[in-house]
């Protein structure tokens, strides 16, 4: 696993995680610098608005103004602007996807596993607020069936069921929990009325609280949600 940045209140990435990814979705390309950059300053403009605003409540000369280009660039890019926010969504949704998938193995116990996904969501919201804030206000259902950390999470749920490291609840409603208290924490990091120290500090036990609703003993729950936190967080 490549070793992650220590999480500081300072610390600020070189690159946006836009310019990153859309760098990769030009890999193998001949780039057209000037094309891509009015792109990225278009999606980096709409996630700064959509972070604080609804899809509805930004107009397209509301983009093309934090972007400082002209309106019709934008069509230059996108058809509309619900074009351009589905590419954001895409974006974002595709690189959480990735995250959960490079963190979660198939080696370390369901209940540990579990945990893990749910802060390596708290982890992406903690290093990049602004995506984490967009990517909740274009998430057209919250407990959608086919988001990443759903998805992640019933997988999990439904081996640890199998192996018996949950009990006592259905996968459909311990996902539901799963679901619940991760939006709970990233709300709690976007606000960041806390230190990154006393927000980690806040959300181990809730994790650990969590575990425990699924049946896993109060120790054993402390210990998978501190070594979840020690993988994914430190």
């Amino acid at each position: 696993m490549a070793v992650r940045p220590r999480l500081t209140e300072s610390a600020k990435p070189s690159q946006s995680l836009l310019g990153k990814l859309d760098i990769a979705r030009t890999a193998g390309e001949k780039p057209d610098r000037r094309v891509n950059r009015t792109r990225l300053a278009l999606l980096e403009a709409a996630q700064r608005l959509f972070a604080l605003r609804s899809v509805e409540g930004v107009s397209i000369d509301d983009i093309a103004k934090e972007a400082e280009v002209a309106k019709g660039s934008l069509y230059n890019h996108f058809e509309s602007k619900e074009a351009l926010a589905d590419e954001l969504f895409r974006m974002m949704r595709s690189h959480v996807a990735d995250l959960l998938d490079a963190a979660i193995d198939t080696i370390t116990l369901p209940p540990e596993r579990l945990v893990r996904g749910s802060f390596v969501i708290l982890r992406f919201a903690l290093d990049h607020p602004e995506s984490a804030a967009a990517l909740l206000k274009l998430s057209p259902e919250l407990l959608d069936d086919a988001a990443p950390l759903n998805v992640k999470a019933r997988e999990v749920i439904i081996d640890g069921l199998g192996s018996g490291h949950f009990k006592g609840i259905p996968a459909d409603s311990a996902t539901l929990l799963v679901v619940g208290a991760t939006l709970v924490m990233v709300q709690d990091s976007i606000d960041r009325q806390k230190s990154v120290k006393r927000l980690i500090a806040k959300m181990i036990p809730l994790m650990a609280g969590v575990l425990r609703a699924l049946g896993v003993d109060g120790t054993g729950a402390a210990a998978a949600a501190k070594a979840a936190a020690r993988a994914t967080l430190e």
